[in-house]
């Protein structure tokens, strides 16, 4: 059932149904990365795939894009959420990558600290 005044739906139906794949999605990435079901290359680009995945069905689901009777606020309101999720994505790769780099040892540094006990 549309509103027509507001332009979003008016049931819980698509909200639960959001809700429910939102957490099916979460749940799946943290499978993936838990069990390492996957290399390092195919478990991140994986992982950004479920993350896309999730925002469009949120898009959809939560902000019921397309629905809205201002089509023009619905591009602004995706455009900002575009920029912020290659932010906070792109940053998040970043301090992982750093975090690996500068503070899990790699096997010769835990060999050599062990000959030098």
């Amino acid at each position: 059932m549309l509103d027509r005044h507001h332009g979003w739906n008016v049931s819980f139906k698509p909200l639960v149904l959001g809700f429910v794949l939102s957490l099916l999605l979460t749940m799946a990435a943290y499978r993936l990365v838990t069990r390492y079901h996957l290399t390092s290359t195919a478990l991140t680009l994986t992982v950004l795939g479920l993350g896309t995945a999730q925002v469009l069905i949120q898009l959809v689901f939560f902000f019921h894009l397309g629905l809205e009777s201002k089509p023009p606020w619905n591009l602004v309101t995706f455009l900002f959420m575009v920029l912020v999720v290659i932010i906070v994505l792109g940053g998040s790769l970043w301090i992982m990558h750093n975090l690996k780099h500068y503070v899990i040892p790699t096997k010769r540094e835990l060999l050599n600290a062990a000959d030098r006990e």
